[in-house]
């Protein structure tokens, strides 16, 4: 595979490294992404009545089931061989700040072991006051309808940015900072569409970052990246990690 070495010496001499991804790398779980079509859990629904803040809020236990079926989906499936390749190089890189920035909310990269993650589009796996009150808890298997915030009544829903919805200020503000910082920026499994988080490598690039690009198919990064990788994210990334040891790192 092409480039390996040159960013293998990149890395060597980064302070930070930021990996950026998008529902591409999970889709080797087996999880569905929208933009795939009507395809598993989007066949035969509408996004606005199942996920956007809308339909959630026009008819709570329609979108609650939907996406707990959704849940349940990630919690059956595993972090595939890109996850636990992403997490090897996190390991390889432990003297540098490393931080993965999702836009997934699968909860995978934690699963594989990455020690930094910010969930920027939130997570399947709790459920938080829609008034912002301060619940916040696990999405108990046993909570298999809405129910109202114990603390001040409002209803409770997944703590996941929706259709419609902007995402969570504290998190975005976090990943634009890691990207700001970073001296190099992968980004994996995005199709770049998905605006805000499809900015960051570009502040990334502007402020210095080398950015390589890791996707089967170009996008519309693939002309402004340093680096443009066609291949998927396992091959890639174990790739990498092997060249880094090879050498001692």
């Amino acid at each position: 595979m092409q480039n390996l070495e040159s960013i293998a010496s990149l890395l060597r001499e980064a302070s930070e490294v930021v990996v950026f991804s998008g529902a591409g790398l999970s889709a080797d779980s087996g999880i569905p992404t929208f933009r795939d079509g009507a395809t598993g859990l989007w066949n035969n629904v509408d996004p606005d009545e199942v996920a956007s803040i809308e339909g959630f809020l026009r008819n709570p236990q329609r979108a609650w089931s939907w996406l707990l079926q959704l849940r349940n989906l990630v919690d059956e499936r595993r972090p595939n061989a890109g996850h636990h390749a992403i997490a090897r190089l996190d390991d390889l890189c432990s003297a540098q700040q490393f931080t993965v920035i999702t836009q997934n909310i699968d909860g995978y990269h934690a699963r594989a072991g990455n020690r930094h993650v910010l969930e920027v589009h939130g997570t399947i796996h709790r459920v938080r006051c829609h008034r912002h009150c301060g619940f916040l808890a696990s999405w108990n298997q046993d909570a298999l309808e809405p129910y109202a915030c114990p603390a001040c009544g409002a209803p409770v829903r997944p703590d996941l940015v929706m259709f419609g919805e902007t995402l969570d200020e504290a998190v975005f503000t976090a990943a634009e900072r890691s990207s700001l910082k970073a001296d190099v920026f992968f980004c994996v499994g995005t199709s770049f569409t998905v605006q805000p988080a499809a900015r960051l490598p570009l502040w990334a690039k502007s402020a210095g970052a080398v950015v390589v690009e890791v996707n089967p198919h170009p996008t519309p990064l693939s002309d402004v990246a340093d680096y443009s990788i066609r291949s998927g994210s396992s091959q890639f990334f174990s790739a990498l990690c092997t060249t880094l040891e090879a050498a001692g790192h």
